[in-house]
């Protein structure tokens, strides 16, 4: 049983949020194929060194989040993650439609979300490459290139089933470098150009598997 596993029986059911991703499930990838020539302006090792400083301090700010008790609004929720997460970006979004919830006077309360999951799946994340900037076609999420990280996860054995079934990823795979392919690899949007990373978005490839993993343990 992986550290993962064991989290999922102490988190309370979700099963509404299947209604919004759908659904994935993670299992043991084996090991990353080694980069090719094209792939040498991804340097693996140095963005997993810079995603893994993010992840810590996202983790702090979603501790803060959650250790917060009065409402919110929508600047204080975004200065209280300004170095981890691009504001108004779709990463935004989702910390509010996920960790937060919102008032009729428009304030945001702390709500714990399927965090142990979702920062489970996370912490075993590693930089598997990048597919170019992220096309937005909404304006109103107009924040500047993000760039599109695929990300190697490995949470158990729940995963080959679902990723090589050929039902959610069309088939699963890693894409070429510097392209975007949907339903291929899970993603995160990143803002990279900054030094330290900060998220802009959570692809529903990733979301997916995440709403799984936290039903499954029901």
């Amino acid at each position: 049983m992986t550290a993962l596993t064991a989290r999922l029986g102490r988190i309370p059911s979700w099963r509404w949020l299947a209604a919004w991703f759908c659904l994935a499930c993670l299992a043991s990838l084996g090991s990353l194929p080694a980069a090719s020539a094209a792939e040498q302006d991804f340097n693996r090792a140095a963005e997993l060194a810079r995603y893994r400083s993010w992840l810590k301090d996202f983790t702090q700010d979603l501790d803060t989040l959650s250790a917060t008790r009065r409402p919110l609004s929508d600047a204080q929720l975004d200065e209280m993650f300004a170095r981890t997460v691009v504001p108004g970006s779709r990463g935004s979004g989702f910390i509010r439609q996920t960790f937060a919830r919102r008032g009729t006077d428009g304030s945001y309360t702390a709500q714990a979300g399927p965090r142990d999951v979702f920062l489970g799946v996370l912490e075993s994340g590693i930089p598997a490459g990048q597919g170019g900037t992220y096309p937005e076609t909404d304006p109103a999420l107009n924040v500047g290139n993000l760039t599109v990280w695929y990300l190697h996860v490995d949470v158990g054995d729940m995963t080959n089933t679902y990723l090589l079934s050929g039902e959610h990823f069309t088939p699963y795979r890693l894409p070429p470098p510097g392209k975007l392919e949907r339903k291929a690899y899970p993603f995160l949007l990143m803002q990279t150009d900054h030094g330290a990373l900060r998220l802009g978005g959570v692809s529903s490839e990733l979301w997916g598997l995440i709403v799984y993993l936290h039903n499954a343990a029901y």
